[in-house]
Parts: C-alpha cells; sequence; structure tokens
C-alpha cells in the first residue's frame, strides 16, 4: 500500500475511533472522559496538520466530521452545570480545530464545481438561508426545499468522489448544525418545529 494512503487512512481511523470513545461515555452518562478528548483533539490536530492546505478532505472522515460539533454542543445541554461547562469547553476547543481542518483553500474543481453549482445557487440567493435563520428571520421553507432536494438529487454523485471539497464540507456542517438554532427560537414554538423537522430531513439524508 501506498505510504501516503496509508498515513491517511491511519489518521482518519485515529479521528473516528477518538470520536467514538468520547461519545460512548457521554451517551452512557459517565460524563467527558478527559484522556480521550486529548486523544480526540490530537486526532483533530493531526488531520488539520495534514490537510489544512488541501482544497479538498477524504471522502471516509466526513461524516463524523460533520456531526462532531453538533453532538458535542447538544450533549452540554442534559448534563449538569460543572459537566455541561466542560463539555462546552471541549466542544468549542474542537470547533476551532474544525474550522483549521476546513478552512478554505484554493479552487473547486470544474467538474465539481459545475455539480455543485444549483446547490450553492439555491443557499445564496434571497440573502442566503443561514444568514436569515441566523438573524432570526426564521426557516425559509421553499428555499429549505429547494436546497434540500438539489442535494438529494447530486447525493449519487457526491458520495462516488473520494474527496470532498472543503466549501461543500462547510455547507454539510452548517446543515448538520441547523438543529443549534432550534435554542434561538425555543420562544417561537411553530418556527422552532419547522428547523427541527428540516434537521431531521437533511440528516437522514447526510447520515443516513
Amino acid at each position: 500500500m501506498d505510504n501516503g494512503i496509508s498515513k491517511e487512512n491511519s489518521l482518519i481511523d485515529n479521528f473516528v475511533q477518538a470520536e467514538i470513545n468520547v461519545l460512548v461515555e457521554l451517551r452512557m452518562g459517565n460524563g467527558l472522559h478527559e484522556k480521550e478528548v486529548v486523544k480526540l483533539v490530537g486526532a483533530l490536530t493531526a488531520c488539520a496538520d495534514e490537510w489544512e492546505n488541501r482544497e479538498s478532505i477524504p471522502q471516509n472522515a466526513i461524516q463524523t466530521l460533520i456531526e462532531l460539533y453538533d453532538e458535542l454542543y447538544n450533549f452540554s445541554l442534559i448534563y449538569n452545570e460543572e459537566e455541561a461547562t466542560r463539555i462546552m469547553d471541549a466542544a468549542k476547543q474542537i470547533k476551532a480545530l474544525i474550522h483549521r481542518w476546513t478552512k478554505e483553500t484554493g479552487e473547486i474543481e470544474p467538474e465539481k464545481a459545475e455539480v455543485l453549482a444549483k446547490l450553492f445557487k439555491y443557499i445564496n440567493e434571497d440573502g442566503h438561508f443561514f444568514k436569515k435563520l441566523q438573524n432570526g428571520k426564521g426557516l425559509d421553507e421553499q428555499q429549505f426545499e429547494r436546497i434540500y432536494h438539489e442535494l438529494e438529487s447530486i447525493s449519487n454523485q457526491i458520495y462516488a468522489w473520494e474527496t470532498l471539497p472543503k466549501v461543500l464540507v462547510n455547507t454539510q456542517i452548517a446543515l448538520c448544525e441547523m438543529d443549534l438554532y432550534i435554542y434561538q427560537y425555543q420562544e417561537q414554538h411553530e418556527e422552532a418545529d419547522k428547523i427541527y423537522d428540516a434537521h431531521e430531513r437533511i440528516m437522514a439524508l447526510l447520515i443516513g
């Protein structure tokens, strides 16, 4: 096996396993396992060192990457205050590493840019889908449907790629973290429910 491929697979395996170990402890009610968090941060750092200056990320790292911060943030809401603070601090540290890992560099390959053109068009139209959510304008359901169905229509092409452009990875992260807007709209129950339902559909599409 090529040494470069072997190293890449090893980095991803370490990252995926480290994430599993941290989340399993949280799901079992054991709180944040400090040694496992250190391993996860180390794995993320090694991946960032490897891919920071590339324009794309290996496909087999994407699922773990896009759901990690969202999972940690939500766990911080169900533990007691002291433990919740520890989880949130770890989540912020990990989010910073994810930003470093996914910092966009270079141009998208033309054939991939062509596939993604409509998706980005639908996200950016009418003041940008995520900016409207962030600014308190709620979920634009028609815009979401265009985004969802376009992503669904190109999903087979995307999953056939060995690497994904960072701009797409960042879009997937933003879609996976849509549920975090629920807390912003928690007093607007109907709007919060719309965001939750949209998030569940997106997660089923991206994660399965």
